[in-house]
């Protein structure tokens, strides 16, 4: 009973959000090529390996989904990585593991906190103000890691967090799926991820009805900075090394994963399941294209043409609602009119009578 009842809430889901079901969809289709084509795809090592790709991966498409959803975007996510790896490794051996995560954490959250206030205060777009503080990040990354290539002496954290758990999983993917759990439960079941929504669909609505800009905005983008600093920090200390310049190719990706997952560009609509199933997505496509030794740009290509798939999925889903409501709105102009007529009838029905 309790099976069909999820199945059911699962199909209705499905049917009231047709993006997330092209998602899934293309989920399905991509990993079931890479199984039928490739004997190696579908094995335990390749699903941890996946997974351990989501751990990094899933944190930037899943800050990159909130942004879009407001109404923003956040072009420094891949800096802010850099540089929190940087500050982690760095700091690792001085301070201990623990304390210099913190550290990373806080100062990554914070830049992610100074940015949606000035957003919000200054009423500027992200993408404006998000280009600046790129290039900012990236200066003070290579300050802080004197321009070179900082390592860890001590490779027992890099052992631990690639530790195998439950057979598919590591302390790293098993912190991320917690991540996922506690914003998908913010943002849909408390008032403030409401306003989110909110500012991303109707923005000039959301204002006038009293929602404060300064509020989404700062959680928005202090969500965006944790999630950044987290996944530069995993990606530091799983290799033992960080670059000040790195990781920018995780802005790339995840605005793919982001829009895959069924994220609209107009804001107002995604949320956490669809940015983890653009993110698997994704890397079921990687992680196919590596086994077949596909080149580098024909990797490009393959994910380009995915993203182009389904941004006109997405256009042509908004237009054939557009044109339905409008059908809608005709046909209920019609019943209208046909009642007025005749009520209009049926008034005129006795005087006739009478004379």
């Amino acid at each position: 009973m309790r099976g069909d009842t999820f199945l059911d809430h699962l199909r209705a889901r499905l049917a009231a959000n047709p993006d997330l079901a092209f998602a899934v969809l293309l989920a399905v289709c991509v990993y079931g090529y890479f199984a039928a084509t490739n004997d190696l795809f579908m094995t335990h090592n390749t699903t941890f390996a996946i997974m351990e790709r989501f751990a990094v991966l899933g944190l930037v498409a899943l800050a990159l989904t909130l942004c879009i959803i407001a109404g923003e975007i956040d072009l420094s996510i891949g800096s802010n990585a850099a540089l929190t790896a940087v500050i982690v490794v760095r700091f690792n051996d001085s301070l201990g593991t623990f304390p210099a995560l913190g550290v990373g954490l806080v100062i990554a959250t914070t830049i992610g906190i100074i940015q949606g206030y000035f957003i919000a205060y200054l009423r500027v777009r992200a993408i404006v103000l998000t280009v600046g503080t790129l290039m900012l990040l990236r200066g003070v990354a290579l300050l802080a890691a004197d321009e070179k290539t900082v390592m860890l002496t001590d490779f027992d954290v890099p052992d631990f967090i690639q530790t195998k758990m439950l057979g598919y999983f590591s302390p790293a993917s098993l912190l991320v799926i917690a991540v996922y759990v506690i914003v998908g439960i913010f943002i849909t079941y408390t008032k403030y991820g409401r306003e989110i929504y909110a500012v991303g669909g109707a923005r000039k609505e959301a204002l006038a009805a009293g929602v404060n800009l300064k509020r989404p905005m700062i959680i928005v983008f202090a969500i965006s900075g944790f999630c950044a600093g987290l996944g530069g920090a995993i990606i530091g200390l799983r290799s033992g090394t960080a670059q000040a310049l790195g990781l920018q190719y995780l802005l790339l990706s995840g605005t793919v994963a982001a829009f895959i997952g069924g994220v609209s560009i107009l804001g107002g609509k995604g949320g956490v399941v669809g940015a983890a199933i653009g993110t698997l997505t994704v890397n079921f496509l990687d992680t196919g294209l590596v086994f077949n030794v596909t080149p580098a740009y024909q990797a490009e290509m393959y994910l380009g043409v995915l993203l182009i798939i389904v941004i006109m999925f997405q256009t042509g889903s908004r237009l054939f609602d557009a044109r339905q409501r409008r059908k809608a709105v005709l046909a209920a102009v019609d019943e209208r009119k046909v009642a007025l007529l005749a009520k209009r009838a049926q008034a005129l029905s006795p005087s006739v009578a009478t004379s």
